[in-house]
């Protein structure tokens, strides 16, 4: 088997630990609407915080679940869930609901329909016995977890991670950062070389968050040559090599553990 089929396999293939749960779920949201997502429950590790990931792009296709429990997906937070899930966190990887079977726009990822639905789903994870409610998105997902961030009120969200965000001007300065009073982590690469996900303008974005609430900002460099065009997946944009110190940086945060200003 060559080096390139290794890599790929390592990329696509999360293997399940003993006793651990990964399913395919579905709940009611709006009237006529169901939201699916992916839960991973840690089983023997399981504490009380719960993850509700948005994967970028339109949100279709994130991941795929095999027969024999093992998920693929190429992004970034899909490709990481395992080593989340090891922490003992259960995660809840959303997809488009029901009425979106084209996928997410970034005007619904903004809009009180996406909010409905996923207030929906930290209700549930909260009845689940979910105590502490992390909002983390990468690439476009980022829009979903600032506008959620600020439209939801549930007390059992706990923090917002925004990795990679997507540029200031043409798409977070319109949401509501003003009502954001989560604390934020902010992870991006310094070399992204997206045409939408810009350094300088994620910079932009703490600082206007910071107006409001408590940001950490990570200034991430490094990682290995792409294998996919700038705002895919395998590339600076999805931290393609440098995976593992950022989900540490990510890991920590949660934990309330000090983390670096810098990773590379």
């Amino acid at each position: 088997m060559n080096r390139f089929l290794l890599l790929i396999i390592a990329l696509l293939s999360l293997s399940s630990h003993a006793n651990a749960l990964t399913e395919v779920r579905s709940i009611p949201t709006r009237p006529g609407v169901t939201l699916e997502f992916l839960f991973m429950s840690p089983g023997e590790n399981a504490g009380k915080t719960a993850l509700i990931l948005f994967p970028g792009g339109n949100g279709t296709r994130a991941y795929r679940l095999l027969d024999d429990g093992a998920v693929q997906g190429w992004n970034f937070l899909v490709r990481s869930a395992q080593e989340l899930s090891s922490q003992g966190f259960a995660l809840a990887i959303v997809s488009p609901p029901s009425d979106r079977p084209n996928g997410m726009s970034s005007g619904f990822r903004e809009s009180m329909e996406h909010a409905d639905d996923v207030g929906k789903l930290a209700a549930y994870l909260a009845a689940q016995g979910y105590h502490k409610i992390f909002l983390v998105g990468n690439s476009r997902g980022t829009i979903s977890a600032t506008a959620l961030a600020g439209r939801l009120h549930d007390i059992h969200l706990t923090g917002v991670i925004l990795t990679s965000s997507l540029d200031y001007d043409e798409f977070m300065r319109w949401l509501p950062l003003e009502k954001v009073r989560l604390p934020v982590l902010m992870i991006h690469n310094r070399e992204d070389q997206c045409r939408v996900s810009a350094f300088s303008e994620a910079m932009k974005t703490r600082d206007a968050l910071r107006l409001h609430t408590k940001v950490d900002f990570v200034e991430v460099s490094g990682g290995a040559t792409p294998m996919t065009l700038p705002c895919d997946n395998l590339s600076t944009h999805g931290f393609f090599g440098i995976e593992d110190k950022v989900m540490r940086v990510i890991i920590d945060w949660i934990n309330g553990r000090k983390i670096p200003d810098k990773i590379e």
